[in-house]
């Protein structure tokens, strides 16, 4: 696993690499308010097969916008992440895992480029799959958190902040939450992550964006990777997604909250490989038992 920037039109980009230069290339997207850090424990198990490319999202980490917050949307971010594997990989065509938020972004490049996109995973997301009350409240709350961490940005801070998310906070790695500290101090993010939160929190601006609207128009192979026990994406929302996306399988892990990446990072890297390598039939069981 290395570390390197990239220049994609201007905008420095940090990204994580990991696996083969000449193989199939696998988009990694972390969530709102993280970095590619969260992929730390999965993506030298992934590069065993795979050319993993995880990169901080515009605004996010060490990307920083050439442009204002204001026009930094979902669609900004989907169109620099479609970009950026062009300018370092130059391939027509790769696999995308998104988390959370990422997952949302993570659709969003399918939807707007679907040939692109071979296949799809999504890690547990509310952004994608609560209806438009949920998600509002759920942008309330991280309103809340996030103002306070941002304001004083401290390795305990993130790690309770963290914690609160996991089954288990001792699968944290121990990195993360210094490598949020420092990220996040950063005085230029404030103003994009006050502008995510806001253009989340505006349902018509918003609208264009949303996913559960739109299932039935996702028509890639999609895993569905979730924690039981997350408490910020409900895996009932996942099981009635299943109801409207003719070519998705769920996955599911007991023991796990929200980052599966991190929680569970063999039990998920061979469900990814496994799905990514020989992608079931439509007429498989689509819903797994749980690990």
């Amino acid at each position: 696993m290395l570390m390197r920037f990239a220049n994609v039109d201007g905008v420095p980009t940090r990204y994580m690499e990991a696996g083969p230069a000449d193989a199939p290339v696998l988009l990694l997207v972390h969530g709102l308010t993280l970095t590619c850090d969260i992929w730390m424990e999965i993506a030298d198990r992934l590069g065993a097969d795979y050319r993993v490319l995880a990169p901080d999202m515009l605004g996010h980490g060490f990307t920083r916008p050439s442009v204002p917050a204001e026009e930094v949307d979902v669609g900004a971010k989907a169109a620099h992440l479609a970009r950026f594997v062009e300018v370092v990989a130059n391939v027509p065509t790769m696999d995308v895992c998104g988390a959370s938020y990422g997952a949302l972004v993570a659709c969003n490049m399918y939807l707007r480029r679907p040939a692109s996109v071979r296949r799809l995973v999504l890690h547990g997301s509310g952004s994608c799959f609560n209806d438009e009350a949920q998600l509002r409240k759920a942008v309330d709350r991280a309103h809340a958190t996030y103002a306070g961490l941002l304001s004083a940005s401290a390795p305990a801070g993130w790690r309770h902040h963290l914690a609160g998310s996991v089954f288990d906070g001792d699968t944290i790695p121990p990195a993360l939450p210094h490598v949020l500290a420092l990220t996040y101090a950063q005085p230029w993010i404030h103003a994009y992550w006050h502008a995510t939160i806001a253009a989340m929190s505006d349902p018509v601006k918003f609208r264009p964006y949303r996913v559960l609207e739109r299932l039935e128009d996702i028509r890639a192979q999609t895993l569905l990777v979730w924690g039981l026990d997350d408490p910020g994406a409900p895996v009932a929302a996942a099981r009635a997604a299943l109801t409207r996306m003719q070519k998705a399988h769920l996955a599911t892990l007991e023991r796990c909250g929200h980052f599966p990446m991190f929680e569970h990072p063999a039990q998920t890297a061979e469900l990814m490989h496994a799905f990514l390598s020989n992608p079931p039939r439509d007429s498989d069981a689509r819903i797994d038992s749980p690990l």
